[in-house]
């Protein structure tokens, strides 16, 4: 936007003791495991493509539901149209080229015009304020280049109409910009957080409010615009490819719907704020990289598939003979940036009592795993846990993700962007408007109970 601008809990340890009673079990268990056009008519949006009806609460549970989702009630789509996307949509040439955000963004909105994924598509055209547009009219517009520019856009005021107008149950809001803050009064660039979370509650606080970022960068052609006004203004631009963002707003439910069935189809940078998932299938392998004298200690292991095994029982261990066993993880439901094993590597941790249990690699599924004939093969993500020290009881672990903010943002954030690169002006700033605003820590994308207990 050439003046553009805008979401906890952690289960104590000892509490899941309760959810983690040891079952009966015995060695014969173990080895019965086997089975294992751009409109011509200036028209302010008046009505979003949204009718209100009950949304049911989202609690995240075990295993995603086989029966299929509903279709949202509604998807609206809105493309700014200031001075500084222009370079993105460059108006055709006698080439016929044409830059990433074009081909991204025209294949983006035919997609979501044909999708059975929602009831109702509206499409706008963001200046100072949202304007009535079609799916031909803003194809057009990306296809063709922007007809009318605006001179700017403000992007609070811009928020704060999509959460005062648009903002329903299963409905979400789908915002493409640069999302450059330029306020044109530079003592505001300090507030930037305070202004997108004003912006996100002035409707009154919305507790089911979450926001997909994806960020996408293209090559540009045209005049570019920093965000700080004395830095003043690049033309010709570019040599460098220039960041550009898709936003989803919406009630939880309603954005991880909209994310799984349109958004996580191509790669993108992405943060999520407030979105919730339900808890991924796991289970405990007991016949993939593991060592030491351990078996399953849950009740009736030898009589189920191996698909739901949650106990560890330890017969020894020592510093000399550790026991290790593998957690496999089916996250194919979750979004891209909580399947990336870097992050996971960084943010998934192990929490005991009582144990020096620890969590020492994760790897994601291989071509031989997901070819294998056992149990591992339906899982797309494995992580290996080892402990020296036999426990003396049944003693709960828990396998949890963090929810932290992804590098990424870092090094796509700029604090002067006068000279054009693949940065965006105050870009952290933004994000932070987007963090939930309750005390305490954010709550964990997921926890995945296990139990270890000594051997009979």
């Amino acid at each position: 936007m050439r003046y553009p601008t805008s979401f906890p809990r952690l289960l104590p340890a000892l509490g899941l003791t309760l959810l983690l009673l040891p079952g009966c079990y015995s060695r014969s268990d173990m080895k019965g495991e086997e089975a294992a056009a751009d409109t011509k008519t200036e028209t302010p949006a008046a009505t979003p493509a949204a009718t209100p009806t009950p949304d049911a609460s989202e609690e995240a549970t075990d295993v995603v539901s086989g029966a299929a989702a509903q279709p949202l009630q509604a998807v609206n789509v809105f493309l700014e149209v200031s001075g500084s996307m222009e370079g993105f949509m460059p108006k055709t040439g006698a080439s016929g080229e044409n830059t990433k955000f074009q081909q991204h963004v025209a294949q983006l909105l035919s997609e979501i015009n044909r999708t059975p994924a929602a009831r109702k598509k509206a499409f706008f055209r963001i200046k100072e304020k949202p304007y009535a547009d079609t799916y031909q009219g803003i194809s057009a517009t990306v296809r063709s280049g922007i007809q009318q520019p605006a001179k700017s856009t403000e992007l609070p005021a811009v928020l704060d109409t999509l959460m005062t107008r648009y903002y329903q149950p299963s409905t979400v809001s789908v915002l493409i910009s640069d999302f450059i803050y330029s306020p044109k009064n530079a003592g505001a660039i300090p507030y930037i957080k305070t202004d997108i979370t004003d912006a996100l509650q002035r409707n009154g606080a919305q507790p089911e409010l979450a926001v997909s970022v994806y960020g996408y960068t293209s090559d540009f052609r045209g005049t570019y615009y920093p965000a700080l006004k004395a830095a003043g203004k690049k033309t010709a631009c570019c040599d460098t490819e220039i960041p550009y963002y898709i936003w989803v707003l919406g009630p939880a439910a309603a954005v991880r719907q909209f994310d799984a069935a349109l958004l996580e189809q191509q790669p993108a940078k992405q943060a999520h704020f407030g979105v919730t998932y339900p808890r991924p299938a796991y289970s405990l392998l007991s016949k993939f990289q593991n060592k030491g004298s351990w078996y399953y200690g849950d009740a009736g292991a030898s009589k189920r598939t191996a698909d739901a095994y949650r106990v560890v029982a330890v017969s020894e261990a020592s510093a000399q003979q550790p026991v290790e066993f593998v957690v496999g993880l089916n996250l194919a439901q979750m979004p891209g940036q909580y399947r990336d094993v870097a992050y996971l590597k960084q943010n998934l941790t192990l929490q005991g009592v009582d144990t020096d249990a620890k969590l020492l690699d994760v790897q994601a599924a291989s071509a031989q795993t997901k070819a294998s004939s056992g149990p591992e093969s339906k899982f797309t993500h494995f992580a290996k846990i080892r402990l020296t020290k036999a426990p003396k009881a049944a003693r709960p672990l828990v396998l949890r993700l963090q929810d932290q903010r992804p590098a990424w943002v870092a090094q796509w954030t700029t604090r002067n962007d006068g000279t054009p690169a693949p940065k965006t002006f105050a870009l952290i700033s933004l994000l932070d408007g987007l963090e939930p605003q309750a005390a305490g820590e954010k709550r964990p994308v997921f926890e995945l109970p296990l139990t270890v207990q000594p051997a009979e």
